[in-house]
């Protein structure tokens, strides 16, 4: 939902780049559970889903204000194609 959100006021550059943002951060979010807190499979699939579901929204969130701030459409924009 937040995905949408970000994405209707985004430029096409804008939505590229938030996608590869946000898998850029998952991907390190991920190594970095795996590799400094040393998180197995097993502890992953255990207690491991909600850290992950924080650790995803905080990607986007971060994501979405990075592209915000650098590829929001003009307000015009916006406005025609809501209508």
């Amino acid at each position: 939902m937040l995905d949408r959100l970000f994405l209707r006021k985004l430029t096409h550059k804008g939505k590229i780049a938030y996608w590869i943002i946000q898998l850029v951060l998952d991907a390190l979010f991920i190594g970095y559970l795996f590799i400094f807190m040393d998180y197995d499979m097993d502890r992953f699939a255990g207690d491991g889903y909600g850290i992950v579901i924080a650790g995803v929204i905080a990607a986007m969130l971060i994501s979405g204000v990075i592209c915000l701030g650098l590829w929001k459409k003009p307000k015009e924009e916006i406005k025609s194609q809501e209508n």
